[in-house]
């Protein structure tokens, strides 16, 4: 009895209780045969009983019976399963850090690495529509520019204002800048998390060594992407991968060389391919319920049976 016609039923014993209205019915049809007064009579012909009379005869109880029946379907509760599903797409929780160091200044990569750094990152956050995202700016100490959001206007305003002179210490301090990205994401719920990290430099600053922040990145799930940002000519401020590739292989990020412009737009084309936000469906289950207009018929079969025994109607029927 879990569905009869489109209903499902919140209390299905109730329905065990169809078959009442014709027990009553035949009780009540037993006591009224045995009550009746009987008089015999003969006719010379037989008197012709009007069907429609008869059938008409039973609309009371009929009306009765419908009203029951309806009380019992209210009882039991009926109701329609509507399903709605919903598209929610679950980004990835992304900090940037940036390296603001003098040697970012260097023009080997036009107009200059931290400038190439800051465009192709703006341009990564605006593809990152579903995404939290924090800036780290780091130089001689890390400070963050931005804490997460999905605010990209204000994100991509936050990395335009980076400049070389807003940090007064010098030096590259590596560990230090990841350590604070980490503590960006790491209390997160959200199981996807990375760190890109883009500089031209190994490290020459801070507290924390750059290997124990990729430790602990590892062991709170965070892959680290790394970026060298600079040309492979000889230059006064050359780069350093060393630590970089070290950074990516401890933490299980991976670790990439721009030399220019279009090389690092690939680069993080390819870390947008790698992370991509993903898109659940949900699926909602709401019960309808139909009890309401049930009990509603029951009053309406009610009501007509009162009308049927306040007026002539009913002692035409059984006359």
């Amino acid at each position: 009895m879990e569905s009869i016609f489109v209903y499902r039923w919140e209390h299905e014993l109730f329905l065990y209780l169809l078959p009442l209205p014709l027990i009553l019915l035949l009780i009540r049809y037993l006591i009224r045969r045995n009550s009746k007064s009987k008089v015999v009579l003969s006719f010379i012909k037989p008197i012709k009983q009007n069907k429609l009379t008869r059938l008409l005869s039973f609309i009371p109880d009929t009306v009765l019976s419908l009203c029951l029946v309806c009380l019992i379907f209210a009882l039991a509760d009926p109701y329609q399963v509507v399903y709605h599903q919903r598209i929610q797409q679950e980004g990835v929780e992304i900090v940037i850090a940036i390296d603001l160091s003098s040697s970012m200044l260097n023009k080997d990569v036009y107009p200059s690495r931290l400038e190439v750094a800051k465009q192709n990152a703006k341009s990564f956050i605006k593809a990152r529509k579903y995404d939290n995202i924090a800036i780290v700016a780091f130089a001689g100490a890390p400070y963050l520019a931005s804490p997460l959001t999905q605010d990209t206007a204000f994100l991509q305003h936050s990395i335009d204002r980076l400049q070389t002179d807003q940090i007064p210490e010098e030096g590259t301090a590596l560990g230090d800048a990841l350590g604070m990205s980490i503590n960006q994401v790491r209390e997160e719920a959200n199981p996807k998390r990375i760190n890109i990290l883009i500089s031209d430099g190994n490290n020459t600053a801070g507290n924390l060594d750059p290997l124990t922040s990729a430790a602990l990145a590892k062991t709170f799930g965070i892959k680290v992407y790394t970026i060298a940002v600079g040309s492979q000519k000889p230059s006064l401020d050359p780069v350093d991968e060393t630590t970089l590739r070290q950074i990516a292989s401890k933490s299980n990020g991976r670790f990439f060389r721009a030399t220019d412009q279009s090389t690092l737009q690939a680069i993080f084309n390819e870390i947008d391919k790698l992370e991509k936000s993903r898109k659940l469906i949900i699926r909602d289950e709401e019960h309808v319920s139909s009890a309401f207009s049930f009990f509603i018929a029951a009053c309406a079969f009610y009501l007509l049976s009162l009308i049927l025994k306040l007026t002539w109607i009913e002692n035409m029927l059984e006359d």
